[in-house]
């Protein structure tokens, strides 16, 4: 394995922990903000599920990451290398500041970036598949978290209130890990996709290495966004945490099996929005959604710039 590829490695594990990192919080960060779990609690949740998730079926995006938007193996790993390293800086700044942003917006925009700034074909077919995803990603978690509240509220209407608050629990708690789940299984891809396109890694070694640094990035650094999904765009009870999370597990969960990688930031921005309808808009922190959706646009551009960037200096140098 020569020096570019060990660099790729190393940054593609980074990318698994920054992912744990920013978007953990859109798994269990509902149901932190209406005060069912505690953040240790939920972070060591979401760990056990985004490793599962990653390991037993990130197979899917981690092949159309790392094969389905250029040829891998008339590829440099410079490019490679340096498209992950772009997303890297993107996300690191974005997860200090606690603003939740894809990882998938990130890392795509990133590699599309520096492939056009260095002339390699980008497969625009599979490309604007996925741009399409992503934008139909927060409306279809709004519509199914708003119809998972309104189905669930009726079938469980006539339960007595202490048996209620129980089964909430538990929903919220399930809600959370599916999420998780479909987090691991759905965005692995955007950390060792280009690792597998580059024949350093198998796919399964890939999922389990990239799961487990997901969870650590989860376990040790997701209480910033945390908070922000928790409890910045609108004030949620455990009904509507547990319908945001549902929403946008099925969302992102059938997207996966698609072999679609997508944002789960949108999706669970998407789910809390939704739920917040429940309410009126009236209740929903408009500039607080202007500002995310802000950060969503920018993500691929920024991206690819910093992507571009990185590969002016690492190819001089």
């Amino acid at each position: 394995m020569d020096f570019v590829n060990i660099l790729l490695f190393f940054v593609s594990l980074y990318i698994g922990w920054n992912i744990g990192a920013n978007d953990a919080a859109n798994c269990l960060g509902p149901s932190v903000g209406a005060g069912v779990l505690s953040i240790r609690k939920a972070t060591f949740i979401i760990g056990v599920f985004v490793l599962l998730g990653g390991f037993l079926q990130g197979s899917r995006t981690i092949n159309s990451v790392g094969t389905g938007i250029v040829d891998a193996g008339h590829m440099s790993s410079l490019i490679f290398l340096c498209a992950l390293s772009g997303a890297a800086i993107l996300k690191t700044f974005y997860t200090f500041r606690g603003v939740p942003v894809s990882t998938t917006h990130a890392v795509i925009g990133a590699l599309v970036g520096v492939s056009l700034f260095a002339g390699v074909e980008v497969d625009w077919g599979f490309t604007g598949g996925m741009f399409l995803a992503w934008v139909l990603t927060p409306f279809s978690a709004a519509i199914l978290s708003y119809l998972t509240y309104r189905i669930v509220a009726f079938a469980l209407r006539d339960v007595k209130f202490y048996f209620l608050q129980k089964y909430l629990q538990i929903l919220v708690i399930c809600s959370g890990i599916f999420l998780a789940y479909a987090l691991g299984a759905n965005n692995v891809g955007n950390a060792m996709g280009f690792a597998v396109g580059k024949g350093i890694l198998p796919v399964a070694s890939a999922g389990l290495a990239g799961g487990f640094f997901m969870a650590l990035g989860a376990i040790t650094f997701s209480k910033r966004t945390m908070n922000t999904i928790g409890s910045g765009i609108t004030e949620l009870d455990s009904w509507m945490a547990f319908a945001a999370q549902a929403g946008a597990a099925m969302t992102v969960y059938i997207l996966t099996m698609l072999a679609i990688p997508t944002s789960i930031t949108t999706a669970a921005v998407g789910g809390v929005g939704g739920v917040g309808l429940v309410k009126g808009v009236a209740t929903i922190d408009k500039e607080q959604v202007f500002k995310i959706i802000r950060g969503w646009i920018l993500t691929p551009l920024m991206g690819g710039v910093f992507a571009i960037l990185m590969f002016k200096i690492l190819s001089g140098l």
